[in-house]
């Protein structure tokens, strides 16, 4: 039975990478609009996993290690293959956007790499940078805003000029700068009150006539949880500590520390 209870993470976690492969299938056949919702469900179901893992008291360390490798592939590279070869995407940079396309990925890699070494809780008090689902979220909620129907009428902008691709490209930069950065986050996907929204937006962005608002509202809440959230999360280390009495800010200290040359 505790093999059977096991599985059922482990099965969740292989759809996420089911839909990260599907995403860069997608984008390798064209279809954009897919490859930005495949990464959105691969998103959800990489929350999902780690939850039902500890409903179903089945956390492993081959779940674990196996969840690391899905998100390189679903949120490190599916996301850098969708920005590149969109048409007006990085391919219209040359070089620059080779390695912009290549600076993602290495982004990615860098932070999972650092958070399999560093963290002794695994995210579960928190992240040491920005978590890489929040660069792929931002990203791929912006593609399906660009890329679905509604969006095709109400939003005339590019991704190759203009001030909303130069807004986007500067902020995602950014973005992949916070993933390996010693910036504290929370996991957001311990609250239910953000992940039951969440799986409401993903049902949305497969609705074309509600996609494009589905997929901004998610890209909004991606930009606050990246730009601001940090600021709230150290008054939750403090209270926290003070409630289980265990000097968790002491530890993000350390955890800094040891992830220093």
């Amino acid at each position: 039975m505790n093999n059977w209870r096991k599985l059922v993470p482990c099965a969740c976690t292989f759809l996420a990478l089911c839909a990260g492969v599907g995403s860069i299938l997608a984008a390798g056949r064209g279809d954009f609009l897919l490859a930005a919702q495949l990464i959105l469900v691969s998103l959800i179901l990489d929350g999902l996993d780690g939850t039902l893992a500890r409903l179903l008291d089945a956390q492993t360390e081959f779940g674990a290690e196996l969840d690391t490798f899905v998100d390189i592939t679903s949120f490190g590279l599916a996301p850098a293959v969708m920005l590149y070869l969109h048409p007006n995407g990085l391919q219209a940079f040359g070089v620059w956007g080779f390695l912009f396309a290549f600076a993602y990925a290495a982004s990615g890699a860098s932070r999972l790499a650092r958070f399999r070494v560093v963290d002794p809780y695994r995210g579960q008090r928190g992240y040491l940078g920005l978590p890489i689902t929040v660069a792929a979220g931002v990203a791929a909620a912006f593609m399906v805003a660009l890329e679905c129907p509604a969006g095709v009428n109400c939003l005339p902008v590019s991704l190759a000029e203009g001030p909303v691709s130069i807004l986007f490209w500067s902020m995602l930069a950014v973005l992949l700068v916070l993933q390996v950065s010693h910036i504290r986050y929370s996991k957001p996907t311990k609250n239910p009150q953000v992940l039951i929204p969440f799986l409401v937006c993903i049902v949305l962005l497969f609705i074309p006539p509600v996609a494009a608002w589905s997929a901004l509202l998610m890209m909004v809440y991606g930009v606050w949880f990246g730009f601001v959230s940090p600021f709230f999360f150290r008054r939750f280390l403090v209270r926290l500590e003070e409630e289980a009495g265990e000097p968790l800010l002491e530890a993000a200290g350390v955890m800094e520390a040891e992830d220093e040359p």
